[in-house]
């Protein structure tokens, strides 16, 4: 099937860089059609744009040479896949982490609905094909949260007898929109750590606890927080105090991309203490800036860190600190930015996107 040919409906829960940046590559090589659901916006808005998005699936599935991709097996995957189904349509997922995992008391992963978990099982087992970008969201053991008794994770483990191909690429990163500027001199004592917070379940899974605890113990570092929930501040401000620990800045909101920049460039040490986490952007972002890494040992993070930072096994404040401690000795930040380059080019996912969607699109 010519590669300019084929058609493909790309579905987009929300408008995310990571997002974007797959919609730019498969329109270098196809003709693209996005449905953009606005998910972040409500039930409602989000259930009324997936009843369109169904027929307007149907129509162009049954008009031949297209394909259905989206990102993230949500309800909108199954309505998609179940347009594809009946109209015999080729349908992608690319999966980063909601679908993989299930922590109740993290407010984290589809499964925790019932309706919603049996929905993404459709969606999972019924595609053509699945891109995940770890291989620890088929199947993963997390002993960082709990040593005594991992946490199992992954689709194949909430998703039983899945039998859909699975293809592993890692996520692209755009090295012009983060530069190393060596005008800027990276600071000793400055260790940051950013993650998007979409409610107070998130301020836990991005270590943001222990983060503000080792912050407190430690008045001969300064640190920076990026970015806390409006919302959650109050809750916050009560049980960790960080308005009164003089070390640490936090910042409410996110950062325009030229400050975060800045900051990237002026860090010494990275942060990304996560429970649970796909392959994170902003620790690829933050060693392509040259900040040595210290992460959990869960997920893709281990993986992005290597050699070049340090990877704690246990969440506590003082395994933070000590691999804090240890990273403070490293000089590996031209490593970390290498390592990004290697594995995590745009390039190279640009290559292997189009090869296995290539390989999809030319069997019967």
């Amino acid at each position: 099937m010519s590669e300019k040919k084929i058609k493909i409906i790309y579905i987009k829960p929300n408008d995310s860089s990571f997002i974007r940046v797959d919609q730019n590559i498969l329109e270098k090589h196809y003709e693209v059609i996005p449905v953009l659901l606005f998910q972040q916006k409500g039930k409602l808005q989000y259930g009324l744009k997936n009843i369109l998005m169904f027929f307007r699936l149907l129509r162009n599935g049954l008009r031949g040479n297209t394909a259905f991709i989206c990102w993230f097996a949500d309800y909108h995957a199954a309505v998609m896949v179940l347009a594809a189904k009946i109209t015999g349509t080729k349908s992608v997922i690319f999966i980063g982490g909601q679908e993989a995992v299930c922590y109740p008391e993290l407010r984290k992963g589809v499964y925790r609905k019932k309706i919603r978990g049996a929905l993404v099982g459709y969606a999972l087992k019924n595609a053509s094909l699945i891109i995940a970008n770890h291989k620890s969201l088929i199947y993963h053991e997390n002993y960082y949260y709990n040593p005594g008794n991992p946490h199992i994770d992954g689709i194949k483990h909430y998703v039983k007898n899945i039998e859909t191909p699975i293809e592993i690429i890692y996520n692209g990163i755009n090295t012009e929109k983060f530069v190393r500027n060596y005008s800027i001199k990276k600071e000793e004592n400055l260790i940051l750590t950013v993650g998007n917070m979409n409610q107070m379940g998130d301020f836990y899974n991005k270590g943001f606890d222990l983060f503000m605890q080792v912050a407190e113990r430690n008045p001969q570092w300064q640190f920076i927080l990026i970015s806390l929930k409006n919302n959650c501040v109050d809750f916050v401000e009560e049980n960790y105090h960080f308005s009164k620990i003089p070390n640490l800045k936090v910042y409410q909101s996110f950062c325009t991309q030229e400050m975060l920049n800045d900051i990237y460039n002026r860090a010494h040490i990275f942060v990304q203490a996560s429970i649970t986490e796909g392959m994170p952007n902003t620790l690829g972002e933050a060693m392509l800036l040259e900040c040595i890494p210290v992460g959990s040992n869960v997920n893709g993070i281990p993986d992005a860190i290597g050699d070049t930072g340090v990877v704690i096994t246990k969440r506590t404040p003082e395994d933070l600190e000590q691999g804090i401690q240890e990273a403070m000795k490293m000089n590996t930040g031209p490593q970390a930015h290498e390592r990004v380059i290697q594995m995590f080019s745009l390039k190279r996912r640009d290559k292997e996107i189009k090869s296995v969607l290539d390989n999809l699109f030319s069997e019967d």
